[in-house]
This record gives structure tokens, sequence and C-alpha cells, in this order.
């Protein structure tokens, strides 16, 4: 019966003595990039400007919830502020 590492040792002295076939295709890839359109931004900047335009909404919707519960109190207050002339 062979040895495997014996017969794998062999194998990688031969795939050492071979010589790799020399591509070049820098060239080619760089063409084709210059070739590509990039890609819109505006999709991107829509969703960003919605994006925060719902963050504002939820803040401001938020911070008098936010005070209310911290202390409930202060909505009477505000109710009072308000009455006054």
């Amino acid at each position: 019966m062979a040895d495997p590492l014996k017969i794998l040792g062999d194998l990688s002295a031969k795939a050492r003595r071979e010589i790799p076939p020399t591509v070049d295709v820098s060239a080619r890839v760089l063409s084709r990039l210059n070739r590509e359109a990039p890609a819109p931004s505006w999709p991107m900047a829509f969703v960003a400007s919605g994006a925060a335009v719902a963050a504002i909404a939820v803040l401001m919707i938020s911070l008098p919830l936010y005070e209310m519960i911290t202390e409930p109190w202060s909505i009477f207050f505000v109710m009072a502020a308000n009455a006054l002339p």
C-alpha cells in the first residue's frame, strides 16, 4: 500500500517544477471599469432625507410625551399657562 504523504509530496514536487501561465487582465479590467456608468445617488439621498424627516416628526411627537411621563403634573401647568391671558 502506498503512503499517502509520499504521494502528496511527489505531487507537490511536480507542481513546483511547473511554470504557471502568465495572464495579464488588469488592462481589460480597468478599461471595463472606466466604461461602466456610476449608479445614481439620488435614490439614496431621497431615502436618507425621508428618514430624517420621519425622525424629526417622531422626535416632535415624543418630546411632550417624555415630559408627561417624567413629570406628570407638567401637563396641568402647561394647560394653566395657556389659559392665562
